[in-house]
């Protein structure tokens, strides 16, 4: 550390250790004052207090009798009264200082579960980026020693230098062919870190830690969630970079403190404290950016030759770990940049100078410090679905989930649910922990947690926790509504239970009453993307589309009780309404979200030379295959059924063959052995299982489900049991069942115009108050008329709205007529 006096400029330089003590004190008597837990020393001697220019502690505190506190001024209190409750303090931290959040719900489609399997993945896929990188240095070493042979060189040292460049461009190839084979095993994406509230002596505080990892892990999960973010931001019409150079940053942003505990390559043990932004994370890499710093090494460490100081030496194996040198480095170069009259106008120093101290609000207390990670998940989740910021759809959907998860958790009926419609009540709700339930959920625990949910004698495996993942995700987006009471009126309000009013007002939807496919094809989105979050690779979300139905919204999706191997048992031994539970509520996640999807979109898009398979619906991909359980094609039979989904069940971990993708297979055969060499893909499936135009008459699996195979373009009927055939012409429609099918249809049609007239009426008396509060007012205030151009113009317009009135009227009269000849 240079001991010459640090030039002064616009980038100030951290506090002095004396009033990070007065800091800490301060947050921690205001805390206590306001009952709110506060954050541990380390995190603001090691974290905030480097981050704060020289006397911005003093402007955020004062002296008292009892010590020193905050300014009233200087903190506020967000969801004051709630168990969410955090206190912030507004200060200007170092535009350097923070770095973004991976917990980001804007990419956590992006993120795998936290699963010990991916974190596995991940450890393996961090050796081999290591073995990539020195086979790279040891190529352009050889290549370099090459290049410096002199042309008199004996032939005998220029052939070993061709050798040698040769070997290291093999050795390299090869460590990058490995390389990408566990990136796909992981399907390019990582697992989400898991974060915790810190915890002191058994007292949880206000901050966060992460789970102990190496220190290259802790960079890579650094470095690639600023590459997703990365990805979001190409979506901006704007360079965001670019606008904080201009303008700077006007907004505040939230920051929270975090520890990251890390082993080093010597075994050491440490903890990195830093601040990570919850809102504003694509601000925190863009700044990062103009001060020419990578967030992974303001984590792991800056190296020293980028921040080399006025005659130092340059070491290019020294490493700044501390935040509080590598923020006092980056202040010196910059003043002493900026205080030469002949900068660069282009140099960092100039492009910095508006960023040089940005607002934030810094959590340092919280209420429910256990609940830290979710309130700021929260908080991040309402900026992206209520304010002004893109949002992927998937994220979007991922936003929707844990906004519903939170719903029930607030409601304390999660616990209830889950006991009662997915244990069966195998378990009390009061035996379930919902907290970390709803984390394992969300994806914030691994889903570990649901094995307390799983059927007597199912073993804890991925297989069994994803599929009781699914089954929770199911039956929260689409719970049991209780039967219509006997006796109820035809026209009076349905009592929903006490789940449905918790997805309407998470999800923000119409009543009960008001039915349609658009909150189908929502919760059917939703649905998708959760359950895409616990497979490696993602299929689209719209292949979800059609396989509910306006029923399944409205009264819900009851799961069965039996497990997994119950329910294979029970196919082998010919029960197809166990078939056809085992398609559509635990295979189907694994048909669409497959290395070689079976189910997908059917959208014009798939139309191309390359595109496997034929085009069709999700809901028809779907039904062939319950179909061909009953009424099976020639070569399909109850072993192939029966092995194919159990392949489909457990691809996700099975090792892949020779010549596979790893969670693909081979196609099984007429006795369920796999026929090597037969991939089974939707070309495949497609040939075994053709598109069928059978409908879901007889459905075993709910014999109270209404026929939904109408949003399907070729399910038009067919005798059960017969080869089924597309013809080039619709059928005709029998005039019976026309009949049947809109007299049933007419009371919910009526009773929608009704509702809509009488809200017609309420809307016409508020605009004629409206006008009579307007009249009176203009007489009170003795003011003139309206311009007479305007009141003719209104009278004008009212009267469209009479001519309107009166077609109502006559089209009411002929219906009245009509409706006698009924």
């Amino acid at each position: 550390m240079s001991t010459s006096k640090a030039p002064e400029g616009p980038f100030a330089y951290q506090t002095t250790p004396e009033w990070a003590e007065d800091l800490y004190e301060a947050i921690t008597n205001t805390c206590a004052a306001e009952g709110f837990a506060p954050v541990p020393r380390p995190a603001v001697i090691e974290a905030l207090a480097p981050s704060l220019g020289q006397g911005e502690a003093k402007r955020v505190t004062e002296r008292r009798r009892t010590g020193r506190v905050l300014r009233a001024t200087a903190y506020h209190v967000e969801q004051r009264g709630t168990d969410e409750a955090l206190l912030l303090l507004n200060v200007d931290l170092h535009g350097a200082a923070t770095l973004p959040w991976p917990n980001n719900d804007r990419t956590r489609s992006e993120w795998l579960h936290p699963s010990p399997d991916n974190l596995a993945r991940m450890e393996e896929v961090v050796d081999q980026q290591r073995a990539v990188a020195e086979w790279t240095v040891a190529r352009e070493r050889a290549q370099g020693a090459q290049r410096t042979l002199a042309s008199t060189a004996p032939r005998a040292e220029k052939d070993a230098a061709v050798a040698a460049v040769k070997n290291a461009e093999d050795e390299l190839a090869r460590a990058q062919r490995e390389l990408n084979a566990r990136e796909q095993a992981l399907g390019g994406r990582r697992p989400l870190p898991v974060v915790r509230a810190v915890v002191e002596d058994g007292v949880a505080l206000a901050a966060l830690t992460t789970e102990e990892v190496r220190a290259e892990v802790a960079s890579e999960v650094q470095r690639y969630a600023v590459e997703v973010l990365q990805r979001r931001a190409r979506l901006r019409s704007y360079d965001l970079v670019e606008s904080l150079v201009q303008e700077g940053q006007r907004e505040s942003t939230v920051v929270v403190l975090q520890r990251t505990l890390v082993i080093g390559r010597d075994g050491s043990r440490r903890g990195i404290w830093r601040g990570r932004q919850v809102t504003g994370n694509n601000r925190a890499d863009a700044r990062l950016q103009v001060f020419g710093l990578r967030a992974y090494q303001l984590l792991a460490g800056v190296p020293q030759y980028l921040l080399s100081l006025e005659g130092e030496e340059e070491n290019r194996r020294l490493v700044l770990l501390g935040l509080g040198e590598v923020l006092r480095r980056v202040s010196t170069l910059l003043n002493t940049e900026y205080a030469d009259p002949d900068r660069n106008p282009e140099g960092r120093a100039e492009r910095a100078l508006r960023i040089a101290q940005v607002p934030a609000r810094v959590v340092v207390g919280a209420r429910t410090p256990e609940r830290l990670e979710e309130s700021l998940r929260q908080l991040n989740i309402h900026d992206h679905l209520r304010g002004q910021l893109n949002y992927g759809d998937m994220d979007r959907s991922l936003g929707l989930w844990s906004t519903l998860v939170k719903a029930y958790q607030a409601k304390g009926v999660l616990g209830e649910l889950l006991a009662k419609e997915v244990t069966h009540g195998r378990v009390g709700a009061r035996e379930l922990n919902a907290d970390a339930i709803a984390d394992a959920l969300v994806g914030a625990r691994a889903l570990h947690e649901l094995a307390v949910l799983l059927p007597p004698g199912d073993e804890v495996s991925p297989l069994t926790l994803r599929d009781v993942a699914v089954r929770c995700a199911t039956v929260m987006l689409f719970p049991p509504v209780p039967p219509r009471p006997e006796g109820l009126p035809p026209r009076a309000h349905m009592p929903t239970g006490r789940y449905w009013p918790v997805v309407r007002a998470a999800l923000q939807e119409a009543s009960w009453a008001q039915a349609g496919k658009a909150r189908v094809d929502r919760r059917s989105d939703v649905w998708a993307a959760v359950v895409a979050q616990h497979f490696v690779h993602r299929g689209n979300p719209l292949a979800a589309r059609g396989l509910f139905t306006v029923r399944d919204v409205q009264y819900g999706v009851r799961s069965d009780a039996r497990s997994l191997l119950s329910l294979l048992a029970a196919c082998q031994q010919g029960d197809a309404e166990a078939w056809e539970i085992l398609v559509r509520r635990h295979a189907v996640p694994g048909l669409i979200n497959a290395p070689e999807p079976f189910v997908t979109a059917g959208q014009g898009s798939e139309k191309g030379e390359d595109r496997k398979g034929v085009r069709r619906t999700p809901a028809n991909a779907v039904q062939a295959l319950v179909h061909a359980y009953i009424s099976p094609s020639d070569g399909v039979t109850r072993e192939l059924l029966v092995s194919f989904a159990e392949a489909v069940l457990r691809a996700p971990e099975s090792p892949s063959g020779v010549g596979l993708v790893p969670g693909t297979f081979w196609a099984p055969d007429a006795h369920g052995q796999p026929r090597e060499g037969t991939l089974a893909d939707k070309k495949w499936f497609d040939t075994v299982f053709p598109k069928t135009s059978s409908s879901r008459k007889g459905n075993t699996a709910d014999p109270s489900k209404e026929d939904d195979s109408a949003d399907d373009e070729s399910e038009t009927g067919g005798e059960s049991g017969a080869t089924t055939e597309e013809l080039d012409e619709e059928i005709p429609e029998d005039a019976l069942t026309r009949m049947t099918q809109l007299r049933s249809d007419l009371p919910s049609v009526v009773e929608s115009n009704r509702d809509s007239v009488t809200t017609v009426a309420e809307q016409l008396r508020t605009l004629l108050a409206h006008i009579e509060a307007a009249v009176r007012a203009r007489e009170e205030a003795g003011a003139q008329k309206e311009h007479p151009d305007a009141r003719i113009l209104y009278a004008e317009e009212l009267g469209e709205i009479k001519k309107q009135g009166v077609k109502i009227t006559e089209l009411l009269d002929a219906a009245t007529l009509t409706v006698m000849s009924l």
